[in-house]
């Protein structure tokens, strides 16, 4: 251990619950963050409250480090924390506690008792000398004591809050991420071997094998809902963070914003939060900074003196979609052209509509400001958000309109995981449909369709506009057939038919990404290896209904 300088250190002691009935003994942590510690969304006092709910703790905070407000950076981490907990658990049990952050920090875990020690006279005496010199406690502090034995010590213990630890303790588990990973990898491989195991009993029709496959079915489609349950996390656990922001800044440039947030109980992979993090942060820069404007502007425009910013998070078929919005004054497409022009990025006398105007915001290095904001620019790293975003295989787009504020949308489609599917054959290729996707599925005469004018149809005394993947996939016309089967899809509180020339079934489905040479596919989200090895792309109904205007 390492002394410190001189200055103030403040402690805060606690006397949690006993773990169990089994002997207590007693260790000092040493617990000594990286200055970045907070940056990566980590919160130090959630550990502490960990550690004091494994036995009786005393916690010691050391704020030496801490500068003056002058210099003091926010966002950054000063103190260190030691901590005496009396506990019946092990040395792994209370390093768990920190295994999130165990690359982030310096740790020490050192046994100092064989018994609980916590709340004796001497114990607090070494405290006040640490308080008072600064100095950090050091394993060789406690040798020189004389502890008195567990049975000695006045406690009085509360019987029903005892029970409701043990409760609370065994109620919940820390697995290290990497190990949900590879589980999730397994369950993966698990079912892909089952769908072989499927092919072959269906080929072979063996009651027995068939009566087998079937449980085996039920296991991995239970197992793999499990995993997957697991891995996943509410994206709630970032927007404390955002709320923060938004409040600071809005503090800081004396402006009045109402942050409102809908679907924060929607849950994502971890892996995708934490690459979802900055570009959500930047975006609400940008739309506090250079979006919503000063009380007085909002009222001379016949606004509200008070912006909004919208923070909402839904499923969308086969993918999750987050979209931040603002009331603010826009983006004007004509400034986002004419800085291009100036900046060399198009021609004088190109000629181009307001999204592809839009999309110039994502060219790196491009503004629309002389002077860069300390915050952010209305465009300034949007060359970063978009690239982060897809690393995740996702897309952001951007719309606006001049005067009344804009909508920044990502699309995350989801490419690491399981889902239901509706296995179809279209022409020579199968291809899946996700389930959640799917609304009806119909069988209609072939007369039905020779009447429909412009891709509409009508199905019971409704008109649905129709896609024929043949002609989206550029397959062969088909030869007439007795029965169409058409497959109604929904997105965005619209639904559309698709025809595909056989219903095959259901198919559990493991979505591989297509890799970097196939990531522009507009309609193909993913794909999966069938159990005879072949390969069924998986249709992204949303863009497959939003480019319906394909060739046909």
């Amino acid at each position: 251990m390492t002394n410190s300088p001189s200055d103030a250190a403040s402690v805060n002691t606690a006397s949690d619950q006993e773990a169990g009935e089994s002997e207590e003994k007693s260790y000092l942590i040493s617990f000594i963050p990286q200055k970045e510690l907070l940056q990566n969304g980590t919160n130090p006092l959630y550990l502490l409250d960990d550690i004091h709910a494994l036995g009786d703790a005393l916690s010691i905070a050391y704020t030496h480090k801490v500068p003056s407000l002058e210099v003091l950076d926010a966002s950054a981490n000063y103190c260190i924390w030691q901590v005496l907990v009396s506990t019946a658990e092990s040395i792994n049990e209370i390093k768990d506690v920190f295994i999130f952050v165990e690359d982030e920090c310096e740790l020490h875990v050192d046994l100092i008792a064989e018994t609980a020690i916590v709340g004796q006279p001497e114990v607090k005496a070494l405290v006040s000398k640490a308080l008072s010199s600064n100095i950090l406690l050091t394993p060789d502090d406690f040798k020189k004591g004389q502890w008195a034995p567990k049975s000695q010590q006045p406690a009085v213990r509360d019987e029903k809050k005892k029970v409701a630890v043990k409760e609370h303790k065994i109620s919940s588990m820390r697995v290290s991420s990497h190990k949900i990973d590879e589980l999730v990898t397994l369950v993966s491989e698990l079912v892909t071997i089952q769908a072989q195991l499927s092919l072959y009993a269906e080929n072979n029709e063996d009651p027995t094998i068939v009566s087998l496959t079937e449980n085996i079915q039920k296991l991995s489609r239970q197992l793999r809902e499990n995993a997957f349950d697991i891995s996943l996390i509410p994206l709630q656990s970032e927007l404390m963070r955002f709320q923060r922001l938004v409040r600071d800044l809005s503090k800081d440039q004396n402006k009045d914003i109402d942050f409102i947030i809908e679907g924060g109980d929607l849950e994502l992979d971890k892996n995708i939060i934490e690459n979802l993090t900055d570009p959500l942060l930047h975006i609400l820069r940008n739309s506090i900074d250079h979006g919503i404007e000063l009380p007085d502007e909002r009222i001379a425009a016949g606004k509200a003196p008070k912006g909004t910013i919208l923070f909402k998070a839904f499923h969308s078929g086969a993918n999750v979609i987050i979209e931040i919005s603002d009331d603010g004054k826009g983006i004007d497409p004509e400034v986002i052209l004419q800085k291009a022009i100036h900046k060399g990025l198009v021609e004088a006398d190109v000629q181009l509509d307001k999204k592809e105007i839009l999309d110039l915001l994502f060219v790196s290095g491009f503004s629309t400001r002389d002077v860069v904001s300390d915050v952010s620019g209305r465009g300034v790293g949007m060359d970063v958000v978009r690239r982060k975003i897809a690393n995740i295989r996702g897309e952001v787009t951007i719309e606006s309109e001049k005067g009344k504020g804009t909508l920044i949308s990502i699309r995350l489609p989801l490419t690491l995981s399981i889902i239901d599917g509706l296995l179809v054959a279209v022409g020579s290729n199968q291809y899946v449909i996700p389930i959640s996707a799917i609304d009806k599925i119909y069988a209609l005469e072939p007369s039905q369709l020779k009447q429909s004018f412009n891709n509409v149809v009508v199905i019971d005394s409704e008109q649905y506009p129709y896609i024929d993947l043949r002609k989206v996939f550029q397959e062969e016309e088909k030869e007439s057939a007795e029965v169409i089967q058409m497959i109604m899809v929904k997105a965005e509180d619209k639904i559309t038919g698709v025809i595909v020339d056989n219903v095959i079934g259901e198919y559990q489905t493991v979505v591989k990404p297509l890799g970097k040479y196939l990531k522009k596919q507009e309609i193909i989200s993913g794909a999966s290896i069938m159990g005879d090895g072949t390969i069924a792309m998986v249709i992204d109904t949303s863009r497959l209904l939003h480019n319906r205007k394909l060739k046909k």
